[in-house]
């Protein structure tokens, strides 16, 4: 099976990685540069966090929120809309995300995950504060000790599984996204677990503990 992963230490530097620019289907991962763009747009005034959405339920805070913490997929693709979708596809390449469409079907690499998810620690935003809000906790959160604290997003449609995030470790922060696919369809449905999601699922977690003992040491 395929296996993209990015792991960065954030206090030392060191880095490693495996496949780290191939591009595959992003899932919900694509929900983090929607989000990003969306904070952007707030903070330059263009966007009032208390305009609808274009959900029909929610505005714009709300569905920031939703889209990251629980992955609403309605807030999702309402937020897609407002950036503009492939639009911001150029911005984002001349932002140093080379690897990452908005246009149909959203695409991504580990790389470019991982290099969001770095930019977020160290600037302390509001988007990183949701990600450590994360309630689908089924990949990473799993396999590292009790308590591990860590600000985390998912990704998982028809074929696809994902997770990535930022591990709090007693040697300092570490990035990991580790991005995988393809699997046999009926996989991967993070509210329709069957064997081969418990063996996606298992196989991200294993690869972040790995990781993370190699840090720790």
């Amino acid at each position: 099976m395929p296996v993209s992963v990015v792991a960065v230490n954030l206090t030392t530097g060191e880095r490693g990685e495996n496949l780290a620019r191939r591009v595959v289907l992003s899932a919900s991962l694509y929900k983090l540069f929607v989000a990003r763009e969306l904070f952007r747009r707030i903070a330059a005034g263009t966007v009032s966090r208390t305009q609808a959405s274009g959900d029909g339920a929610h505005t714009v805070d709300e569905c920031l929120r939703l889209m990251i913490v629980i992955s609403d997929d309605g807030c999702g693709v309402a937020g897609l809309n407002m950036v503009g979708k492939g639009d911001l596809d150029s911005a984002l390449h001349d932002d140093g995300f080379s690897g990452t469409y908005l246009a149909s079907p959203q695409r991504t690499t580990a790389a470019d995950v991982a290099e969001l998810l770095g930019r977020e620690r160290s600037g302390a935003t509001e988007l990183y504060a949701l990600l450590g809000r994360q309630q689908v906790n089924d990949r990473i959160p799993p396999a590292l000790p009790p308590g591990t604290a860590i600000a985390h997003k998912t990704g998982d449609r028809t074929g696809w599984a994902h997770d990535a995030g930022v591990i709090t470790t007693p040697n300092g922060d570490l990035v990991v996204a580790v991005l995988t696919g393809p699997w046999s369809s009926p996989c991967c449905h993070e509210e329709r677990i069957g064997p081969l999601e418990r063996e996606a699922f298992a196989l991200i977690g294993a690869v972040a503990r790995r990781v993370y003992d190699y840090v720790v040491g």
